[in-house]
């Protein structure tokens, strides 16, 4: 399906591109994280936001005037159409920077002795994004990379042998970086009022929060086909999605990867003015049996909340999260949210009870003071959450979790503040996390959800941030001055302030960095 969007889009396009007429239609765009308070927290005319991004009509998306070189470097994107039925958007993508690591980057290059402190990155790429009438939706993006990154960032790297957020990669030169290209896709068809179909390669969020312990943007993108209907109060939202288990060469099938598949439900029912509540399930189910053979049940084509099958045909046991989402608007421009996901539940003090909590309070406009934005967040989540016997059914994607990215056997408290005035933008984050840490390779504590539960070190007085008591806190502080707003082409710079300490280590990173950068796409490195 990645391969099908990636061919098929651009060649859509172009057709469509050559369509234009002085008319102009307003356009369609997918919300982000830097809008998103303001078009979906601050509108009390929503009815549904648990899932994200959002589909919406920008009225505002006018032809600016001027010189050419003036429009396209401070205005507008490089190709900009808008036609009576057909809006499209084009640009050329880079994102440069270079900064300094306090702690340094040692490469796993044998025979290379030396150290870097030179965190920095070099992309190039494209986005196209557009719409045909009120109907459809499109969009394609493609970048390529070369990137060194900051101590903690680096050790992450090498240790699941992927970038954060984004693809795999291979060394680059002298092992100091990393070559990595990521793409995306999705092509989004409106009918009628009552539904939307969206069919990408990319991420979903569900949640009012900055993480979620249901469904997060933090893992990389992978294919998947979702359906949303609408009846007025209630919005029931199903989807198949495809993620990667694993990429040891010596466990791999088709492409070198490990595959499995998940059903993906929300009922979002907005019981009363200010109150929304939603219900979810996830199942993931394997691709293939141990002697690589398919072992796909017909369950998965099931579009029914908790109609599925337990098992596999070859008797593999899936992974069922059940959950709710919960959202009231406290005042105008200020919400209430929380979550909560269970794996399983049982005794107290047992392994298998699974859980995790989330409770939060965003609001836009602080204080009177036009875009500004603060929130407040608490995250935690108990042993052996989202983790299985097996990577073809933990939820993870490409050796990243789905959820929040510390994993389990947690608990967190964040905050997160942004405004922007005229042409700069600023966002201060920061939080606290405490977790437990196994002593070895060969003891499991339960953070981490990639080590089989059957491995487990505790089995009863399970307690949450069992095992190498450990601490992290963090800061992170960016400043960018917005060269054009559409594009977000910005000049930033940023410092990144983290700690990492236990009994058995004690990891100090400062990271500071400048660049021009473009794009809305989000990369954090906050975990």
């Amino acid at each position: 399906m990645k391969n099908i969007l990636q061919h098929f889009l651009p060649f859509f396009i172009s057709v469509l591109a050559c369509l234009n007429s002085s008319a102009q239609a307003p356009a369609m765009l997918l919300t982000n994280s830097y809008n998103e308070q303001r078009i979906v927290y601050n509108d009390d005319s929503l009815l549904h936001t648990a899932w994200r991004p959002m589909l919406y009509t920008d009225s505002t998306a006018a032809a600016a005037k001027g010189p050419w070189f003036n429009r396209k470097f401070f205005k507008e994107h490089l190709v900009q159409v808008r036609d009576k039925d057909f809006n499209l958007n084009a640009d050329i993508i880079f994102d440069e920077y270079i900064g300094n690591s306090k702690r340094p980057i040692k490469p796993n290059t044998p025979g290379i002795q030396k150290t870097s402190n030179t965190p920095m990155i070099n992309t190039r790429g494209y986005e196209i994004s557009g719409n045909v009438s009120d109907k459809f939706y499109f969009e394609t993006a493609f970048y390529e990379n070369q990137g060194r990154f900051g101590g903690y960032v680096d050790s992450f790297i090498r240790g699941s042998r992927v970038i954060p957020g984004q693809s795999a990669y291979k060394n680059v030169g002298d092992g100091f970086g990393f070559d990595f290209s990521n793409s995306e896709a999705r092509l989004m068809y409106k009918p009628s009022k009552y539904f939307l179909f969206d069919l990408g390669y990319g991420k979903n969020f569900i949640g009012d929060g900055y993480r979620s312990m249901l469904l997060s943007d933090w893992a990389y993108n992978y294919p998947y086909f979702k359906t949303s209907i609408n009846l007025g109060k209630f919005q029931y939202n199903f989807m198949w999605s495809q993620y990667i288990s694993d990429r040891d060469p010596t466990l791999n099938n088709y492409d070198e990867q490990f595959r499995k598949w998940s059903q993906t439900f929300l009922i979002d029912w907005k019981a009363t003015k200010h109150l929304s509540v939603s219900l979810f399930e996830t199942v993931m189910w394997p691709d293939q049996d141990s002697m690589r053979r398919s072992d796909r049940s017909a369950w998965i084509a099931s579009p029914i909340i908790f109609l599925h099958g337990s098992k596999s045909p070859a008797g593999v046991n899936n992974n069922v999260i059940v959950g709710t989402n919960l959202k009231y608007q406290l005042f105008k421009h200020t919400t209430l949210y929380g979550q909560f996901a269970a794996d399983q539940l049982g005794d107290a003090g047992s392994w298998q009870t699974r859980y995790a909590i989330q409770a939060g309070i965003r609001s836009g406009n602080l204080f009177n003071i036009n875009n500004l934005n603060g929130l407040i967040e608490f995250n935690t989540a108990r042993p052996y959450m989202y983790a299985t016997n097996s990577l073809n059914t933990n939820y993870a994607q490409l050796k990243q979790p789905l959820a929040h990215p510390r994993g389990a056997n947690f608990k967190e408290g964040l905050v997160l503040v942004d405004y922007s005035i005229k042409r700069w933008y600023f966002r201060a984050e920061g939080f606290v996390t405490k977790y437990g840490a196994d002593s070895s390779a060969a003891t499991n504590y339960g953070s981490d959800i990639f080590k089989p539960v059957s491995t487990r070190t505790v089995s009863n007085d399970v307690k949450t941030g069992q095992g190498v008591s450990t601490n992290i806190l963090y800061g992170d502080l960016r400043i960018a001055y917005i060269i054009n707003p559409v594009t977000n082409m910005r000049i930033e710079t940023g410092f990144t302030y983290r700690n990492e300490k236990s009994d058995l280590f004690n990891y100090r990173d400062r990271i500071f960095y400048i660049g021009i950068r473009m794009s809305f796409r989000k990369i954090s490195y906050d975990f």
